[in-house]
């Protein structure tokens, strides 16, 4: 059968149909876990008869890699790199993901509550963050203290474990306090990883705060009795990359 027009009446039904079915799928997923739910449950949450569902998806797992792949991809579009000096901390790619996942929390929540799909996710946002901490260290002519490969899964897996537990109400603030403070956390470590200094990054004195506008203040954590003032020191985390 040749496919749809672009445009046409079939693929405009074709996209209401599909996203009917991934918009139930989503839902149980969140109420009830993935294993629990059957695409008899998909079928009566769209509205949609079996037949219908069959058309479009094999089973539950091409619903929920459907999910995953969009989440995925629309991600991977709003983060791409857009030029600009390789020796300058971008902070973009972080906070346009985090404020992305506080757009689509229940896509997030469906998609990172199945094996298969988290490590999907981990593995392509973990070759992106390598290919582009190789570009930066290839254009500078630098060589990294830990190998790229180590780096890019480092970074993305305690970005990620962030938040996941952001999304779970584990941890307060709003998309741009958390990926301010993860960003502040990751400069440090990962410029010493790449192999810079922190004054080559624009951070001589201080904090990785230091050098932009200052978030909101944080709640302050509990504490039994008074604290010494302290003195500043740089820290923070590794050049995020876009």
């Amino acid at each position: 059968m040749p496919a749809p027009r672009p445009g046409s009446r079939t693929q405009r039904r074709v996209a209401r149909t599909t996203a009917a079915i991934e918009d139930a799928f989503v839902q149980l997923v969140l109420e009830r876990g993935y294993e629990r739910v059957a695409v008899d449950d998909i079928c009566d949450r769209a509205d949609l008869a079996r037949a219908t569902f069959y058309a479009h998806y094999p089973n539950k797992e091409a619903v929920l890699l459907s999910v995953s792949n969009r989440l995925t991809e629309d991600l991977m579009q709003r983060i791409a790199y857009q030029g600009g000096p390789w020796n300058v901390v971008r902070r973009d790619a972080i906070r346009t993901a985090y404020k992305h996942a506080a757009e689509n929390p229940g896509l997030y929540r469906a998609c990172m509550s199945d094996a298969r799909t988290r490590q999907a996710y981990v593995s392509i946002l973990s070759r992106y963050a390598e290919q582009n901490f190789h570009d930066r260290l290839t254009a500078l002519g630098r060589q990294p203290r830990v190998p790229v490969p180590v780096m890019a899964r480092a970074f993305v897996g305690s970005a990620l474990a962030i938040l996941e537990a952001w999304l779970a109400g584990e941890l307060d603030g709003d998309a741009e306090q958390l990926a301010s403070m993860a960003l502040d956390l990751f400069i440090a470590g990962g410029a010493w990883a790449h192999g810079f200094r922190l004054d080559e990054l624009g951070y001589s004195t201080g904090s990785p705060a230091d050098a932009r506008t200052p978030p909101p203040p944080a709640t302050k954590p509990r504490s039994r009795r008074p604290q010494p003032a302290s003195t500043s020191t740089p820290h923070g985390t590794a050049g995020e990359s876009q």
